[in-house]
């Protein structure tokens, strides 16, 4: 089956480039990808579901059988974990309100897995990979715990020259080893671990 059984929302064409190619690349697919309404600190949780309301409803209704929204957490001053069931329940509540879909159902389909902060933690999450041939990250460049720091900040220190998000990032990215970035980071963890256990039941 195909992955296009699952679907994931993520904040912009940066996520999207990225997160396509290095499915692409690993399994000759790619499940269903959107760009969510917009995200950031100012966006309160209330806003960005009901933003994304249409499309989780276009989904749900579409022969998806599981969806992965994949907001930042940005600078909220929340968990990863308490941010996603927050979103989840917000979601969930506007869903039942607009649509006749039911709780276990949606409560089943729908997954949150946030970025600690932004989707550039999860590219200096393997900084082993990111820079193993390649000269756009210093040699010298070596791993932390990222998770909770500016993502973008952080990449930007390891490179030899100035980080373009729309350039870079997918290049960067597909070079990550998801084993390496989920020892390296709890977020990635979680998003990469949730991918795995539906593309058991929904993919093979």
């Amino acid at each position: 089956m195909s992955l296009k059984n699952i679907a994931l929302i993520v904040d912009g064409p940066t996520e999207e480039g990225s997160l396509r190619l290095k499915f692409q690349m690993k399994y000759c697919d790619c499940p269903n990808l959107r760009i969510g309404p917009g995200n950031g600190i100012t966006y309160t949780t209330e806003g960005y579901a009901k933003g994304v309301l249409p499309t989780l409803i276009y989904l749900l209704n579409s022969s998806v059988r599981a969806i992965i929204l994949i907001p930042d957490l940005e600078k909220r001053k929340v968990t990863p974990a308490d941010f996603a069931n927050n979103l989840k329940k917000t979601i969930v509540d506007f869903l039942l309100a607009e649509t006749s879909f039911l709780k276990p159902h949606l409560e089943e389909t729908i997954h949150i897995c946030p970025p600690d902060i932004m989707f550039e933690n999860w590219i200096v999450s393997d900084v082993e990979g990111i820079k193993d041939g390649n000269s756009l990250i210093h040699a010298g460049a070596v791993q932390k715990d990222f998770d909770g720091k500016n993502g973008t900040s952080e990449l930007q220190k390891l490179m030899t020259t100035k980080y373009k998000k729309t350039v870079h990032a997918k290049l960067l990215y597909k070079k990550t080893d998801d084993e390496r970035s989920a020892n390296n980071s709890s977020s990635f963890k979680s998003f990469i671990d949730s991918f795995h256990q539906l593309y058991t039941k929904h993919c093979l």
